[in-house]
């Protein structure tokens, strides 16, 4: 028992004995920490000191060559905006006279197209004052049965004898006594035949072959008593054939 008490006795010794020199041990580190921490903050006091006493002279003059450097930007900022200025009085000068030779070249086009209606107009009452002038001779379908009656197409008595004088020694031949025929026979569609017309279309013919035999008989004689220069005058009747 003796024994378990001077072991238990020895070896609460060496513990307290520990820990002791632990606490002794952080209170030394923590005092050499404050001795760096002090020793630090002098030595970059002394430095920053150093470097301020060093680079006085220096820092002035770039300080004054700063500030004579934005001075030099500020006067060409206001040489710029002045410049600026000019240039926008300019490009509005010369927007407003756009504007106006925009305005009067419209206002010539509007004048053009309005003289250019105007002749338009005055043409379109020109032919249409010679329309109505000729619109009276048109066959219209209040005047039609007036415009093409059968008269227009047949023949009356009065122009048969009128016939009767015709000349054809002073035409270009018998085509055109055969055309004049065709031309006094034609008759309106839906016209009937009647004894009076067929006695119109056989005088007519009957006109026309004592014509043609006269026509003959002044050829022959003319012929005959004719000098040589009757022979330019018998290709014209075989023309006439």
């Amino acid at each position: 028992m003796h024994r378990i008490g001077n072991a238990c006795q020895l070896g609460v010794g060496e513990t307290y004995s520990f820990v002791k020199s632990r606490l002794a041990y952080r209170k030394e580190v923590a005092a050499l920490r404050k001795d760096f921490i002090a020793e630090e903050a002098r030595r970059k006091e002394k430095l920053a000191r150093d470097a301020e006493c060093v680079n006085r002279l220096p820092m002035n003059r770039s300080l004054a060559q700063r500030l004579k450097i934005m001075k030099a930007k500020a006067a060409r900022l206001e040489i710029k905006h002045q410049q600026q200025a000019i240039r926008a009085k300019e490009v509005a000068r010369e927007k407003a006279m756009h504007d106006e030779k925009v305005r009067q070249y419209f206002e010539e086009k509007v004048e053009v197209r309005k003289e250019r209606n105007a002749e338009v107009e005055r043409r379109r009452e020109t032919l249409l004052a010679t329309l109505r002038q000729q619109s009276a001779k048109w066959t219209t379908e209040q005047n039609y049965a007036e415009k093409l009656k059968e008269d227009v197409f047949i023949y009356s008595p009065q122009q048969i004898s009128t016939r009767n004088s015709f000349d054809p020694s002073s035409s270009s031949g018998s085509s055109a006594v055969s055309w004049l025929e065709k031309l006094q026979r034609m008759k309106p569609v839906g016209v009937e035949n009647d004894e009076e017309e067929e006695a119109v279309a056989s005088a007519v013919a009957a006109a026309a072959d004592e014509d043609e035999a006269t026509g003959s008989t002044t050829e022959d004689s003319s012929d005959e008593e004719d000098t040589p220069d009757s022979t330019e005058e018998e290709t014209e009747p075989t023309k006439k054939e």
